[in-house]
């Protein structure tokens, strides 16, 4: 029996040890079932949820029509304005002498009866031809010359777009309205389907989970109703399992950030959310994202 003791406390031990490592192993595989956030990755711009756009979509319509404009050219100098010249010296003129009559004293002249006479409508029938024709001249003038003006607007307007056809030298620019309506200004009008709410133009291609991953991030964070009057400083971190077919389940907050009205807010963000399709992956796994009261983008 004393023989057997050390062999059977060496046994003991090593039994021991080897259900200490299986605990710990286990507990390993639990905690590396939950990913990291997912990775901070550039979408193109543009309305949509195509993660896997290379270039932003054009803004326009489907079949645009396409435009040449002559590029114009280069604006010619002012002449400058001639300087003004001073009128010639006058010469002085004399004053004219004023001499005064004497001064005759008003004889007083005998009133004679006031006579009526009779109004002449003749006259003022007369009158009023004459006015109306003056007026009607002048219109037709008025009307001529804003007719000429015209005329010569079209004719300078034709002029000028030969002159600037010519001084280009058969150089013009091509003005494309084709794409979406949900495009950016300066994007491509080979994407049909729309963007994925970014800042780029366009990106180098990468990996499609880390974008699948970038827009899931994005839609959560643009879905937090974020309370008034709460510290900058506060964030929390909740844990949720995104399936295969990009559906979430299982929120909670696995770090707090010792605010129940944020932390409530961060599960209803997560909760809120609403699927951007299956995952490229065809896989579900939980994962791990850090809400903030103050965004470093905000």
């Amino acid at each position: 029996m004393t023989a057997r003791s050390p062999s059977a406390l060496l046994l003991s031990a090593t039994l021991h040890g080897l259900l200490v490592g299986i605990a710990l192993l286990l507990a390993y595989a639990v905690e590396s079932d939950v990913k990291e956030q997912p990775k901070v990755f550039e979408l193109v711009a543009g309305e949509g949820d195509n993660y896997g756009a290379l270039e932003a979509p054009a803004l326009g319509v489907p079949g645009g029509v396409k435009i040449s404009i002559p590029e114009p050219p280069a604006a010619a100098p002012t002449p400058p304005a001639p300087a003004p010249v001073a009128p010639p010296p006058q010469e002085a003129v004399p004053e004219p002498v004023i001499t005064k009559a004497p001064e005759e004293k008003p004889v007083k002249a005998t009133p004679k009866p006031a006579e009526t006479k009779a109004p002449d409508f003749s006259k003022q029938i007369k009158r009023k031809i004459i006015r109306s024709e003056a007026k009607a001249k002048a219109e037709v003038k008025k009307e001529r010359e804003a007719e000429q003006k015209r005329l010569s607007k079209e004719e300078f307007d034709r002029q000028n777009r030969a002159r600037v056809a010519a001084a280009s030298g058969g150089r013009v620019q091509h003005v494309d309205a084709e794409g979406i309506a949900g495009g950016v200004v300066g994007g491509s009008a080979a994407n049909k389907t729309g963007g994925a709410g970014g800042k780029a133009l366009s990106r180098e291609a990468g990996d499609l989970m880390d974008a699948y991953f970038s827009l899931v991030k994005r839609k959560m964070k643009d879905a937090l109703d974020k309370p008034p009057g709460l510290s900058d400083s506060l964030t929390a971190v909740a844990e949720f399992h995104l399936g295969s077919d990009g559906s979430v389940s299982g929120a909670r907050i696995s770090r707090s950030s010792g605010n129940a009205e944020f932390d409530r807010a961060v599960l209803d963000a997560v909760s809120r959310y609403r699927t951007i399709g299956a995952r490229p992956d065809h896989k579900g796994e939980t994962l791990a994202l850090t809400f903030k009261m103050k965004e470093e983008d905000d």
